[in-house]
């Protein structure tokens, strides 16, 4: 990490109450975890159950919560904040910002642009980027080398594909969506039908719409609709490795993580929560605010405001008492055979 922010810099993005003690170095260059955190670097502490990693930190300077027992080092700097892994992570935006710089406007001349294509003079183009017949880019979008941007696609402004990002034909993107390197939106919905011994096609002509602000993690599928769309909710964020189905729609502000899988025309409520590998059969509800922990499977509709765990999905709690059961059960066994050699005895 080659960045150097002054101190002047950090205290203007982070909302502190009060600091204590004194930065020991001109500037700061770097984030890191309270073990790995060298001098130069910030840090930070949100539980008392880091306290002794605190102690022992090299970090120059420490963003941590106000209730926290803590003396900073010679040369060390802290900052007491309400709370401390959404300040550092404004620290991590201002980085962020140096790291990844935006580059100037303009078309690559090894980009491959339809002449019927509409490009906002403040996007940016790289090389090897195709823009087919139709698509439309917004002001302010960055378009990595390699992305293929189908016919009648639309950008909203402020967008960026990474490498190697397919938009295929009718996807429509908001305003400031991140899709991460080697996603594809708009690939065909897996639809067939069985007809005189063969899976005969059935042809997806559906398109896919991402509301604003929405983020899709590194090669995360979305199917095109059957027939309509197949529609990612406003403020989503979607990790890698996902795959969502035709006609899915995800409500707003979801999180998806790696390795879900969502069957065709599943309904996601708003700020619904699902864990790694987790996933959803096809044509159920799964209502606002539920949260599917990590491999639980829902086979029919779950409301929502709950929690939910196992395959198939039931109460989180009720699933948490049956591992505990299933775990004792070598246990349970054994001493059941002992009662029946017992009963026999007597």
């Amino acid at each position: 990490m080659d960045i150097t922010l002054s101190l002047n810099a950090v205290l203007d993005r982070i909302d502190y109450s009060t600091f204590e003690g004194e930065l020991g170095v001109r500037s700061i260059t770097g984030v890191a975890s309270l073990g790995d955190a060298q001098r130069g670097d910030a840090t930070f502490v949100a539980s008392a159950k880091y306290l002794e990693e605190l102690a022992k930190t090299e970090a120059s300077l420490v963003v941590l919560s106000k209730d926290l027992e803590a003396t900073p080092k010679s040369g060390q700097l802290f900052l007491r904040v309400e709370n401390p892994s959404i300040e550092i992570a404004k620290l991590c935006e201002l980085i962020s910002q140096k790291m990844w710089e935006k580059p100037q406007p303009g078309i690559h001349r090894l980009a491959n642009i339809d002449p019927s294509a509409e490009i906002d003079a403040s996007a940016c183009i790289d090389a090897f980027v195709t823009v087919a017949a139709g698509a439309r880019i917004g002001p302010g979008c960055v378009i990595a080398s390699g992305c293929f941007i189908g016919p009648a696609c639309e950008l909203g402004a402020d967008c960026q594909l990474s490498a190697n990002v397919t938009l295929e034909r009718d996807t429509v993107v908001g305003k400031r969506v991140r899709i991460h390197a080697g996603t594809v939106l708009g690939s065909d919905g897996f639809g067939y039908e069985f007809q005189d011994g063969r899976h005969r096609k059935v042809p997806q002509v559906g398109s896919v719409l991402v509301g604003d602000d929405v983020e899709i993690g590194a090669n995360t599928t979305v199917d095109r609709g059957r027939f309509g769309p197949t529609r990612i909710g406003e403020g989503s964020k979607i990790d890698n490795l996902v795959q969502i189905g035709h006609n899915v729609v995800v409500g707003k502000h979801n999180i998806l993580c790696a390795q879900v899988g969502i069957a065709g025309s599943t309904k996601l409520g708003d700020y619904v929560v699902m864990g790694g590998r987790a996933g959803a059969s096809g044509h159920i509800e799964i209502g606002p605010g539920a949260q599917l922990a990590g491999q639980c499977v829902a086979y029919s509709d779950l409301e929502g405001g709950a929690k939910y765990g196992g395959a198939p999905a039931i109460p989180l709690v009720a699933y948490q008492r049956i591992t505990v059961i299933t775990r004792r059960l070598p246990e349970l066994f054994k001493r059941l055979t002992q009662l029946e050699k017992q009963l026999l005895r007597d």
